[in-house]
């Protein structure tokens, strides 16, 4: 439907009224203009008041009131009366030219111009309802909040400070934004910038554009190469954002399984996986960060490095990426890296160090004071802190027990309690069976696998092997008896914190140890919410740049959690993107009453929820408000 605004031909409107200059009635004359909006309403314009005219008729007047039509349609061409051709007289043309000079003195024209480029400005606004159309929805809102976070780290303004062209500049960065919201793989990346995701458009300007598919492929293996540099700015980036001291640092080491052979790696190699897949290739990827979740730095090591070799590396990179205090920095870690050679090496370092002792103390004494503090866990259960003493004191011991750990242990002793009676009986089963197994040594073989499946239970049991009189050589029966059963659930829900510092106490010994569940957050976000596994790269340097490109996005992740925490919003990051997947970026494209087609894009208003991470974030909520275009229909094909 095309609806346009329709001016009518000038008429003269005569009115009897009282002349007072001749004391009676007589005709008045206004020249008005008659037109048509575009809701269909007629309206009535005066363009001139003539008033009264004696010398003049009013067929005069009508002549009159149509040459001034014919100049006013010509005004915008400069026309002028054409001569001989408007039908006027001498005097009546002499009245046309008078009348027009008032027209355009009293603004009669004027009024006019300005009701007409008022109307065109309805008629871009009206739109016909059947000509509606939503087209090229994207999805806006997290990659918009991962954009501003970008900004606040100073991303594109360091990749700018190391050479980078703004387009690669831009492909890496919408690639970073892609990689943190969806999980991706490359080719899946290219797929999802130009059908889901406006990431691009947020560096761009316009939805056309999207990088290379090979472009995307050489984006990580180029920020793996300035892995240093890049680290060294987020650490001071975030130091400076968030007033974060560095004096407690977390170290642990997670793997990443491959699918397929991975033959011709040099770092892939058959280890013990934390997911159970010891059937495939692992990669150890090794991690220093502060109490706040962010890394301090990283390193990826061959996948059978055990937990005890990794720290001696990270030991050594700890000074460079650490700022200066005036306090030693406290360095947290787990039980499986503790060894007392790790321990020397942290002290000869000059760090301090704080662990869960590898051994359960034996021979120690409660303090002199006897004291004990309760505290509570997460799920507000007490535990009981008790400083010990032992001999020598070299180092300060804390006590924890905890009853909800005690029963965790005790149900988890009886469970491997039932697997390894079922074991032992399995194998009498198969004594006693025809064709089972028999010999002598099958079955203490047999019965040393069930031993090393469950030593923590095993050790409480006495085996008896019972041979078969006539066949020496066969077993006839296998006897296992528990020695002590008070000794299974003995101890349980206790162990011991270690530190060479001393002045800490009870408290502030526990509430530092408790912030090693920080870096057990970082690897589940790695692993589940940004899907760091399994890898399918072949090459090693491909590898590497794979995790290195995850670790990336887990510097946006935790810029933004780390915030949201503050303001009591702990959420994971698949909620936080489910939240903002909500907001939209649409093109709507309609006809206008001009018979223009027009484009509006424009973002969506975010939820209650989405705009409650906004105002928490101190972030704006659109990226721009509207953008209009209008284009020109061409005319159908046959039309004159």
């Amino acid at each position: 439907m095309q609806v346009l605004l329709y001016f009518c031909l000038m008429h003269v409107n005569v009115q009897l009224r009282f002349n007072s200059a001749t004391g009676q009635e007589a005709p008045y004359y206004r020249l008005k203009e008659s037109y048509r909006d575009v809701r269909g309403h007629v309206h009535s314009l005066i363009v001139l008041n003539i008033g009264f005219e004696p010398c003049l008729k009013p067929l005069q007047v009508k002549r009159i009131a149509r040459a001034l039509t014919m100049r006013f349609q010509h005004r915008h061409h400069g026309s002028l009366f054409p001569e001989n051709k408007d039908g006027l007289s001498h005097e009546e043309r002499l009245f046309a030219e008078r009348y027009w000079q008032r027209m355009l003195a009293e603004g009669g024209i004027d009024r006019f111009n300005q009701k007409e480029n008022q109307s065109k400005e309805e008629s871009e606004r009206y739109i016909d309802l059947d000509t509606v159309e939503h087209t090229d929805a994207r999805n806006i809102g997290a990659e918009w909040l991962c954009k501003q976070t970008i900004d606040r780290l100073g991303l594109e303004d360091f990749l700018r400070g190391q050479g980078w062209n703004e387009n690669a500049i831009h492909a890496a960065l919408s690639h970073l934004i892609v990689r943190t919201v969806y999980s991706p793989s490359e080719w899946a990346t290219h797929r999802v910038m130009k059908e889901n995701s406006a990431a691009c458009e947020l560096y761009s300007g316009t939805p056309d554009w999207t990088p290379g598919i090979n472009a995307l492929y050489q984006m990580p293996d180029r920020l793996y190469g300035i892995k240093d540099k890049l680290e060294r700015h987020l650490c001071q980036r975030t130091d400076n954002l968030f007033n974060i001291d560095n004096r407690i640092v977390l170290f642990d080491l997670t793997n990443f399984y491959f699918e397929g052979r991975k033959a011709g790696s040099r770092k892939a190699r058959f280890g013990r996986s934390k997911e159970k897949r010891n059937d495939c290739r692992l990669l150890v990827l090794v991690l220093c960060i502060n109490r706040k979740g962010f890394i301090r730095y990283s390193s990826i090591l061959a996948g059978n490095t055990s937990d005890p070799k990794s720290l001696p590396g990270m030991i050594d990179k700890l000074a460079v990426k650490t700022s200066v205090t005036s306090k030693k920095t406290l360095v947290v870690i787990d039980a499986g890296i503790s060894t007392e050679e790790n321990l020397q090496g942290i002290k000869e370092k000059g760090y301090n160090y704080l662990c869960v002792s590898r051994t359960r103390l034996k021979d120690y004494s409660l303090s002199k004071d006897h004291r004990t503090v309760t505290v509570h866990d997460t799920r507000k259960q007490e535990i009981t802190l008790r400083e010990v003493q032992t001999r020598p004191e070299e180092d300060y011991y804390l006590e924890i027990t905890s009853p909800s750990k005690a029963m965790t242990e005790a149900s988890m002793n009886r469970q491997w309690k039932e697997r390894f009676d079922g074991e032992m009986e399995k194998i009498n089963e198969a004594i006693t069976r025809k064709g089972g197994t028999k010999r002598y040594e099958k079955v203490v073989e047999r019965v040393g696998r069930a031993i090393e499946r469950y030593p923590s239970i095993a050790r409480h049991y006495q085996i008896t092997y019972l041979c078969n009189e006539r066949k020496p050589a066969e077993m006839q029966k296998v006897n296992w008896t528990i020695k002590d059963i008070t000794a299974i659930d003995k101890n349980t829900g206790v162990y011991f914190l270690r530190t060479n510092v001393r002045t800490f106490g009870e408290q502030t010994t526990w509430e530092y140890y408790n912030l090693i569940r920080e870096i057990e957050c970082t690897n589940r976000q790695l692993k589940t919410d940004l899907n760091l596994r399994p890898i399918y790269h072949q090459k090693d340097e491909r590898s590497d740049a794979h995790l290195f490109f995850g670790l990336l996005s887990y510097w946006v992740v935790n810029t933004i959690r780390f915030q949201l925490k503050q303001s009591g919003e702990n959420a994971y990051w698949t909620e936080i993107v489910r939240r903002m997947s909500t907001q939209k970026l649409v093109t709507t494209e309609a006809v206008n009453a001009l018979g223009e087609k027009v484009e509006l894009r424009q973002c969506s208003r975010p939820t209650k929820q989405a705009e409650r991470i906004y105002s928490i974030l101190k972030m704006k909520q659109a990226p721009f408000k509207k953008i209009k275009i209008c284009r020109s229909q061409s005319p159908p094909r046959g039309s004159s």
